[in-house]
């Protein structure tokens, strides 16, 4: 009696098993599964490597130590075209010594009506000395170059002589960089003696 109750039981279980499998298979799928969606990657603006300034590490080298009063030099940068909208990086280098002070001049205005583009800045040099004056874009120092010469408006210029400029110790002095054929020392030629095509001016006054 005992046994036919036990495989009573085992068959009544056995067959609430297969009644719950056979319902849970035959239970529809609610919701369909997510399909598998091609990434790609972020777009890139064409124009971002035009309006980013990317300053070449070379063009940023620290201007010594001025000893004593310095010589305070006014430098105009004409860039020309109304206005480019990039920074630069302005030299004094003295002719004799090598000796080359630095100074950043920030992105001018766009379109700007008037020039220079950007407005004059003070550079404090080590004097009494004989400099040449010269600037070069942050973003294109090597295709983009300015020089100190006696041209003063950039279409008219044809590469002349830089022009060496004698300071004293508490004097001022106005410099307008505008030569963009120029002839300039290169990168690597900055803290020497300048070999480029230079004339000196009979009386430097401030």
């Amino acid at each position: 009696m005992r046994k036919f109750l036990f495989i009573v039981l085992c068959l009544g279980i056995l067959s609430a098993c297969v009644a719950n499998a056979s319902t849970e298979t035959s239970q529809p799928i609610l919701s369909p599964p997510t399909p598998v969606r091609m990434t790609k990657p972020p777009t890139v603006d064409p124009n971002y490597f035009l309006t980013a300034t990317i300053v070449p590490f070379y063009t940023q080298v620290p201007t010594p130590t001025v000893v004593g009063e310095p010589a305070i030099v006014n430098v105009a940068l004409n860039m020309g075209s109304g206005g480019a909208g990039f920074s630069a990086n302005l030299y004094a280098q003295e002719v004799y010594t090598g000796k080359t002070f630095t100074l950043f001049m920030s992105a001018g205005m766009h379109t700007a009506p008037l020039l220079p583009t950007s407005p004059p800045l003070d550079m404090a040099i080590q004097a009494p000395g004989t400099y040449i004056f010269y600037a070069r874009l942050s973003n294109a120092p090597t295709e983009y170059h300015y020089g100190y010469t006696e041209c003063r408006i950039p279409t008219d210029c044809v590469g002349s002589p830089l022009i060496a400029l004698d300071v004293l110790p508490g004097q001022r002095y106005n410099v307008y960089i505008a030569d963009r054929k120029a002839l300039l020392p290169d990168n690597d030629k900055r803290g020497l003696p300048v070999t480029v095509p230079w004339v000196k001016l009979i009386e430097s006054a401030p």
